[in-house]
């Protein structure tokens, strides 16, 4: 039986049987969700890898991450002298901080500790609870299923539809303050070209804004496609009993699937190319920056 209140999560970190691979995937997924760019892994099946698990940035400077998932608490000597050898790791690939990833329990006093090992290197520690915390947010439940196979519960499913419906009012919201200084700018275009037009007879061409009504509807529409793709992902995986939900959330999301079908055809869902889905996903992730969010919001 599954333990309650976020127990399973942290006992599956601490009782880590993965391998090493599973554990360096793991950190570089949340590193990347979590502030870091540019996330490249060194050798997660094995291999020389210059004291480094991988190399990433953040903040516009180079770090390196170390990833230390053993099986079971370890104490705190052992825990602290990898963090010691991890920072040798700074020094020599020349960058500025460290992410260290850990499935260890820290106290407040151990986390300080080993923050302040060396005070000229920056360090960043993901230990137990932070990642169990993580993992336990509806962001995360993906990652959580694919790398601890904890499928969400019925009223983590309700939280996670909850928490895309509050998105979808925040980026309404986006939209009507876009609409308004979008129309001011029109405004202040036309009066603009008029100004320009009275003081020189010759002909200049400007190239005219999009509308708000086409990034809309452009945004909704590949919002939509990402959507579906996703869909029949998780379609596959409860039809081959990988993955369950909720018989009522399910038929709402299988509704919603045959209204994108026909809205826009069956034929024009994918399968997509790896270039066809890059470009969807470039041009979401483009429209939803024009509307507000941050680049790189994929989420649906």
């Amino acid at each position: 039986m599954r333990r309650r209140e976020g127990e399973e999560t942290w006992h599956r970190l601490l009782e880590w049987d993965r391998g090493q691979a599973a554990s360096e995937r793991l950190a570089a997924t949340i590193l990347s969700s979590n502030g870091f760019q540019n996330v490249d892994p060194s050798h997660p099946l094995g291999g020389k890898d210059g004291l480094k698990d991988m190399v990433l940035s953040y903040q516009g400077q180079k770090w390196i991450g170390a990833v230390y998932f053993p099986r079971g608490q370890q104490d705190f000597t052992t825990i602290k002298q990898k963090v010691v050898h991890d920072i040798e790791g700074v020094k020599k690939n020349h960058a500025h901080g460290l992410a260290f990833v850990t499935n260890q329990e820290l106290r407040l006093s151990e986390r300080t500790a080993l923050s302040e090992i060396n005070p000229e290197i920056d360090v960043q520690l993901y230990h137990l609870e932070r990642i169990a915390t993580l993992l336990n947010t509806p962001s995360f439940y993906g990652i959580r299923m694919e790398f601890l196979d904890i499928e969400m519960s019925k009223e983590e499913q309700l939280s996670f539809f909850a928490t895309q419906n509050q998105k979808i009012s925040t980026l309404q919201a986006e939209m009507e303050k876009l609409t308004i200084g979008l129309e001011n700018f029109k405004i202040f275009h036309q009066l603009k070209q008029t100004k320009e037009l009275a003081e020189n007879e010759d002909d200049f061409y400007v190239e005219e804004p999009r509308s708000i009504e086409e990034i809309v509807e452009a945004s909704g529409e590949f919002l939509e496609k990402v959507w579906f793709n996703r869909h029949l992902v998780l379609k596959y995986r409860i039809e081959t009993g990988k993955e369950s939900v909720d018989p009522e959330i399910w038929k709402g999301a299988l509704n919603s699937a045959q209204k994108v079908i026909e809205k826009y055809g069956e034929e024009n869902l994918g399968p997509y190319s790896d270039f066809e889905w890059g470009m969807i996903n470039g041009k979401l992730s483009a429209l939803r920056w024009v509307l507000g969010e941050d680049w790189d919001m994929l989420d649906t």
